[in-house]
């Protein structure tokens, strides 16, 4: 379950969002400069807002009033960005180990948890290659293993499939809707492309200008700015 009361303002725009989602999908649709990605970095840590609360799992990461900020690794949030971010310098091993690292998991729990993210993604084979190696499609399946395999509550994928072809995308989106649900994980999705949201099963939330302006299937109240 996810909670978010949230204001932040910037460069004269103003990001002000209430919501409350208790499912498996989320859809955050608008157009660009809408808020969406920024919402995503306040929920997963990245960026503070001025103010407000963000719960996951029942669990406060972050409260103005009580000065809660948890940093991003205490947060139990897995993020994909837009962009990927994987480190070209590291395998495809090191790159989703990376994020249990950096929390601390003993040795030979990181290498069960990889192991286990490989197959599942359909990465084994690969560990070894650099990401300059890998198709556009492999690249995705690392993002999505390195951001599954801290075993997170909630899961934000930023754009997940914007840089693939179609025929990638078609392939990647069931299995995504299949792994999901078989793992239990609710997620929060930035999404262009009503077709992705309609394949992930996802209810919709419509953002303008920082804040909603009309949702499926879900309540959610606008907060004054």
């Amino acid at each position: 379950m996810l909670e978010l009361r949230i204001f932040k303002s910037f460069g004269g725009f103003e990001l002000s969002l209430e919501l409350e989602f208790d499912g498996s999908c989320l859809a955050l649709v608008g157009e660009n400069g809408s808020g969406k990605s920024t919402t995503l970095r306040c929920i997963a840590g990245l960026e503070t807002p001025e103010r407000g609360r963000i719960a996951v799992a029942g669990r406060v990461v972050f409260d103005s009033e009580l000065g809660v900020n948890l940093p991003p690794q205490k947060r139990s949030v897995g993020y994909v960005p837009q962009g990927l971010e994987l480190f070209p310098h590291m395998s495809v091993y090191e790159n989703i180990a990376f994020g249990l690292r950096v929390r601390g998991i003993p040795r030979a729990e990181v290498e069960r948890r990889v192991s286990e993210a490989v197959e599942v993604l359909g990465l084994s084979g690969l560990e070894r290659r650099r990401i300059a190696q890998l198709s556009g499609g492999q690249r995705q399946r690392v993002a999505l293993a390195r951001a599954l395999v801290i075993e997170p509550e909630l899961l934000l994928l930023d754009e997940p499939f914007s840089a693939l072809d179609a025929a990638t995308k078609r392939s990647l989106l069931p299995e995504l809707r299949r792994l999901l649900e078989s793992a239990g994980i609710p997620a929060v999705v930035v999404s262009h492309d009503r077709s992705e949201v309609e394949a992930l099963r996802a209810k919709v939330v419509e953002m303008h200008g920082g804040r909603v302006v009309s949702r499926s299937r879900l309540a959610v109240v606008e907060a004054t700015a």
